[in-house]
């Protein structure tokens, strides 16, 4: 599950916790960067096909 939050005045930093899986933590100065980049990582989780950076 990704959580957003804003740091700051303009950024935001996702953290996905998913089970079988390590956090992954970034940091975006867009929310909708944030949000693209959360649904991304999670599909990929969801697929299998993840490969941690």
């Amino acid at each position: 599950m990704a959580d957003i939050r804003k740091r700051g005045p303009c950024q935001w930093q996702v953290r996905i916790r998913r089970k079988g899986y390590p956090s992954q933590t970034k940091t975006f100065n867009i929310k909708s960067e944030a949000e693209a980049w959360a649904a991304t990582t999670e599909s990929e989780m969801v697929r299998g096909v993840f490969v941690s950076r």
